[in-house]
């Protein structure tokens, strides 16, 4: 499998689609109707997307799903923890199955899926392949989420995947593309070696290739697994196309070396305060960032961690620093300090700092890969399919802005109404 450009946008583009509930959430009184609404909503959106987006993308269908999944379906408000989709191209006879990222509504995303790293589980218990090293403790529980997921015919994508190929017998040569982005970045090359691993389950006549195309991911296992990937690249039993934004702080983590130079990564555009005091709690965009620097460092109650490996080759994409929204995000912090209490007044500097730090990588994690993967004109037409579906009296925030938000604790919108009067009254 060695996918034309074409073909590399399309899968891009459907991987990126399957993220349609993110940062949204349904409210529920009776355990199950937000869930119904959360699904169809995520289904209307698909089809939406296959059916407007032809003249982008090419003609798709969708062969099972999108399917979302709730860790806590009957909450009184429910929201995606993950969603996957898979797709079928006849003129390219590949199959795509995207998998969506961290949504940022989703505690479980975040704390069990992407920062569950604490504890490795052999690769071995998971497929039967001897000497195959280990996966973290959240990429393999999103693996068994994935694996668990069923459409409304009670049929999960593995099932859905051999039915389709003995269905369709006459075709040879199918090529199964495995996308995601950020969690969905670790997830697919995770899954699509699960394939790999387990092919006479689903296709004993290997009939399909089986192709990764992960971006913004962090590393889903240690090196043994990174080292037993390798072979099956090296073999020609799986595709492997891993892109990475080098502005992106996410695909930093989990590998030692690569942790060390998240605190640093953006140093060249933001400059500490020249009274930068180290031994301050507060100092610089420090204050988030140091617990995943501890983390390449120490071990996590005795177990190591630092032998996490990025899979190899990955193909690093050269972003741009955004000025845009740097400045914006300046501007909207002008008169921090005012709305600060008076004995952190001092630290306004390095708070400015740390939400500057934030907004870049909301940034550089999502809306710089449209650019740098070519992408942008099906995300415009995506996102006004988004808009037209919206449910009603939900407000989605961009991507810095969720960044900002989830990682700094501020509401932007908030802080720059508060401190802009409050300058207009010292005035």
């Amino acid at each position: 499998m060695n996918p034309s450009n074409q073909l590399l946008k399309q899968i891009y583009s459907l991987s990126f689609s399957v993220n349609s509930a993110s940062g949204l959430s349904w409210k529920q009184a009776d355990c199950k109707s937000g869930m119904i609404e959360m699904q169809n909503y995520v289904t209307t959106v698909a089809h939406d997307v296959l059916k407007e987006t032809t003249a982008i993308i090419g003609e798709w269908k969708a062969i099972w799903g999108p399917i979302v999944y709730a860790n806590d379906p009957t909450s009184t408000s429910v929201h995606a923890d993950n969603t996957m989709g898979m797709y079928y191209n006849e003129s390219e006879n590949t199959i795509v199955i995207g998998i969506a990222g961290t949504n940022v509504n989703s505690p479980y995303g975040w704390f069990v899926e992407d920062f569950s790293v604490h504890k490795t589980i052999s690769w071995e218990l998971v497929t039967g392949v001897p000497n195959s090293g280990n996966i973290s403790n959240g990429t393999n529980t999103g693996l068994n989420i994935l694996l668990g997921m069923i459409n409304k015919e009670n049929t999960s994508l593995i099932t859905a995947l051999k039915n389709f190929i003995n269905d369709h017998s006459n075709l040879d040569n199918i090529q199964v593309a495995v996308a995601g982005h950020s969690l969905g970045g670790a997830l697919s090359p995770t899954l699509a070696l699960y394939l790999v691993d387990k092919k006479e389950e689903w296709d004993p006549n290997n009939k399909a290739s089986v192709g990764a195309f992960p971006t913004a991911g962090p590393t889903p296992g240690d090196e043994g697994f990174a080292s037993y990937y390798e072979k099956q690249i090296a073999a020609n039993k799986i595709y492997y196309l891993s892109q990475h934004n080098a502005l992106d702080v996410v695909p930093h983590a989990w590998e030692k070396g690569d942790l060390e130079k998240i605190p640093t990564i953006y140093d060249e555009y933001i400059k500490q305060p020249s009274d930068a005091n180290p031994a301050e709690t507060l100092t610089g965009t420090l204050a988030t960032v140091a617990a995943l620097n501890a983390l390449s460092a120490k071990n996590i109650a005795g177990i190591p961690v630092n032998r996490y490996k990025q899979i190899s080759p990955s193909t690093t994409l050269n972003g741009t620093f955004d000025t845009t929204i740097d400045d914006k995000i300046s501007k909207t912090l002008k008169y921090i300090r005012l709305v600060l209490p008076l004995a952190l007044g001092k630290y306004a500097a390095y708070l400015r700092n740390l939400v500057r730090f934030a907004a870049q990588a909301g940034t550089q994690h999502v809306n710089a890969y449209y650019t740098l993967l070519d992408v942008e004109t099906f995300m415009d037409a995506y996102k006004e399919i988004l808009k037209k579906n919206k449910p009603a009296n939900e407000v989605v925030l961009e991507p810095y802005e969720q960044a900002v938000k989830s990682i700094a604790k501020i509401d932007l919108q908030k802080i720059d109404a508060a401190a802009m009067q409050l300058a207009e009254d010292n005035h």
